[in-house]
């Protein structure tokens, strides 16, 4: 197991990709709520209604219920997830492999089931010769550094560790969710895992360094929240709004002195976060025009069973016993991000991903909703510990937990 600090950013390509940093933050964002729809209809005594085929309310900007009560989404068919198939993968990856570098792809893993199924695929099915990466902070659980270090040790393969310096994950988490309680919106609350997006530099510098032509990143489609993206255009990777999406984030920045005062004593853990926002982020490409970003689940086809199933048998990877969900619960952090979002538009990134299972037909919505039930109690009562965790008890008072209470729609 090798360890690693962060290495300085090439200053040259900073000032190529400011426009575009600006435009990858928003990603995550929709449009600025001063007092949500939700709130609106709560303080008028109206709860919202939940889409007739998935989970998602009528009061979301952009859910555009009919008359049979059927959300924009669904009639869409949004992520629209298609896997490309495992042939398509290999189409990709063959033509780049070359016996002179030192590994063939580099895979991120965090300790949840889908980075470390795509391990064992590249390495097993592929006979791929990979090496690992995982990114390390305060967040991280017992339970997620155990399962990467028993799956790469499992399927013999090399792991790197990186972090940032001692506690400035945290400490900027700390500050960012400061900010989102003094100014709630959906922009403070995407920036309080900005830290996170270093962990795209540290696997694609890793790249350079073993001469892989790959990255390989395990987020599935079906994660996608349709209110947390801006529309994509074409293929996927590109976003539209780019200019509005700027204009946007500096808005926001100017209608919050607790934000500003935050990213002044944050900048560099910020700014960097900013650049490499998404692995398909303008910096990555200037900066490392020779390291291509492969999503793992674009080809392969996601399915729980299968991932569980292999795992268990073949990588020493185990389901954490105390969350009604492993999605996510290889960081304390996610705790927070579903009262963020829950708190400003009653629904989550649970809400989001269950629906889209729902449009995918693995599950049916009857379950899911069975499921968005216990997740949300378990939430209630688990940010109390985790406020605690991140010495941010002090702070209890503003986070209002009744946020969770979705019984009455």
């Amino acid at each position: 197991m090798t360890h690693h600090r962060p290495s300085n950013v090439d200053e040259k390509y900073i000032f190529m990709s400011i426009a575009a940093a600006l435009t990858e933050i928003m990603k995550e964002q929709t449009t600025k709520i001063e007092d949500s729809a939700l709130h609106i209809s709560r303080k008028l005594g109206r709860d919202p209604i939940r889409c007739t085929r998935c989970l998602m309310i009528n009061q979301i900007p952009g859910s555009d219920f009919d008359e049979q009560g059927v959300c924009s989404w669904c009639r869409s068919g949004y992520p629209n997830y298609r896997p490309l198939g495992v042939d398509a993968l290999w189409q990709t990856l063959h033509p780049r492999l070359s016996p002179h570098s030192e590994a063939d792809c580099i895979v991120g893993i965090s300790g949840g089931k889908d980075s470390a199924f795509a391990l064992w695929a590249l390495k097993r099915k592929f006979g791929l010769r990979i090496e690992a990466f995982t990114y390390d902070h305060d967040g991280v659980t017992k339970q997620a550094r155990e399962n990467v270090c028993n799956v790469c040790s499992a399927l013999d393969v090399p792991l790197h560790v990186f972090s940032l310096g001692k506690h400035q994950h945290l400490n900027s988490f700390q500050d960012y969710f400061g900010a989102f309680l003094s100014h709630p919106s959906l922009v403070t609350a995407g920036m309080t895992c900005v830290a996170c997006k270093h962990l795209h530099v540290f696997g694609t510098q890793l790249a350079i360094k073993k001469q892989a032509p790959f990255v390989v990143w395990s987020k599935c489609p079906l994660e996608d929240s349709p209110f947390l993206a801006l529309k994509s255009r074409g293929s996927g990777t590109q976003r539209e709004g780019i200019l509005k999406g700027a204009v946007m984030l500096v808005g926001e920045i100017l209608r919050s002195r607790h934000l500003i005062s935050t990213i002044a004593r944050h900048f560099e853990l910020t700014f960097k976060g900013c650049l490499a926002f998404a692995p398909s982020s303008t910096y990555l490409r200037l900066r490392y025009p020779s390291v291509e970003q492969l999503a793992f689940f674009e080809y392969w086809s996601w399915n729980p069973t299968e991932i569980y199933e292999t795992l268990f048998h073949e990588a020493n990877w185990r389901k954490p016993q105390d969350v009604p969900s492993d999605w996510h619960s290889d960081c304390v952090f996610n705790i927070f991000k579903e009262f963020l979002f829950q708190s400003i538009l009653g629904v989550s990134y649970t809400d989001g991903f269950l629906s889209n299972q729902i449009r995918y037909g693995l599950i049916k919505r009857d379950q899911a909703m069975l499921q968005l039930g216990e997740s949300k109690r378990y939430f209630a009562q688990a940010l109390p510990k985790a406020l605690e965790q991140t010495e941010l008890s002090h702070l209890a008072s503003k986070v209002d937990l009744s946020c969770f209470n979705i019984e009455s729609y």
